[in-house]
């Protein structure tokens, strides 16, 4: 099941996606939009560049892929200004975070996102 909720900031909405486990559930394009998310899926903290193409997200409980995701999705123009990388340099591209913010900052985040209860919060 899909949700999407607005955060505190303006121009970010947060979503999830969960799935029943050992079922991936319907696959579905995300369709380009301009955007750019923050993604956690699979231990994975990543950057979505933005998309030139639909884009069909591995989604699976058996045979690899993950079942639960959680996204922050920034309105076009947010991200790059936050991240300091300019959105052309990640279009179509998933990027660790730790590999824009190699230092203590991107480790940190990651591993606070990790211990957290509720990614999504």
């Amino acid at each position: 099941m899909y949700r999407e909720r607005a955060s505190r900031v303006d121009g970010v909405v947060v979503w999830t996606r969960t799935a029943p486990e050992g079922d991936g559930g319907p696959v579905y394009p995300v369709l380009p939009d301009g955007c750019m998310d923050l993604l956690w899926i699979g231990g994975r903290l990543s950057v979505a560049g933005p998309d030139t193409h639909a884009f069909t997200p591995q989604l699976s409980g058996a045979g690899g892929g993950f079942t639960d995701a959680v996204g922050v999705r920034f309105a076009p123009g947010i991200a790059p200004a936050l991240l300091g990388v300019p959105a052309h340099e990640l279009r179509d591209r998933r990027v660790d975070l730790t590999d824009l913010w190699p230092g203590p900052a991107g480790r940190d985040i990651a591993e606070r996102v990790a211990a957290a209860t509720d990614p999504a919060a």
